[in-house]
């Protein structure tokens, strides 16, 4: 008979986040996967929640960030050098296009459209702000308008 005492060893828990971000990892499978909320919720829990979902749905914006995120929904017109314009049903098939970015090409209608920006003449001499408005907003070398905005046409007649 052995007397020695047999103390089994202790295996680690597996982990289920990340310790970095917090993230679950991959293969976590949630406690409350495939239950209805009667199984682990109170019926207060259940009604806190229901009422948080709804005013979450109530006061969400239908249209999107009012900031960034429809303006790449917007139709936009690229308008080249030689004459020639380009329609597109949102900015983010124009970045496909042209090979670069929504934002740079919404940036470039917003002033275009805005027709705030002033042209500024600093040689000696000349007045400091001219009453011109630059609306010749340029993104890899290619002028973009909102479909709106009917500045687009003036310029395209200009080319042809």
């Amino acid at each position: 008979m052995s007397t020695e005492l047999y103390i089994p060893p202790v295996r680690p828990k597996p982990k289920k986040r990340n310790p970095a971000n917090g993230q679950f990892l991959k293969g976590h499978e949630p406690a409350n996967k495939g239950k209805h909320w009667d199984d682990y919720m109170s019926k207060r829990a259940q009604r806190r929640a229901a009422k948080g979902w709804k005013n979450l749905d109530i006061h969400r914006n239908k249209n999107g960030r009012p900031d960034t995120a429809c303006r790449c929904r917007k139709p936009v017109v690229a308008l080249t050098d030689d004459g020639k314009f380009h329609v597109f049903k949102e900015s983010k098939d124009a970045a496909k296009w042209i090979g670069g970015n929504r934002e740079n090409i919404g940036r470039c209608c917003r002033l275009n459209a805005s027709r705030r920006t002033k042209l500024h003449s600093w040689a000696p001499g000349q007045p400091k702000g001219t009453s011109e408005v630059n609306t010749d907003h340029r993104y890899k070398g290619v002028r973009w308008y909102f479909e709106t905005d009917a500045t687009w046409m003036e310029k395209y007649k200009a080319l042809q």
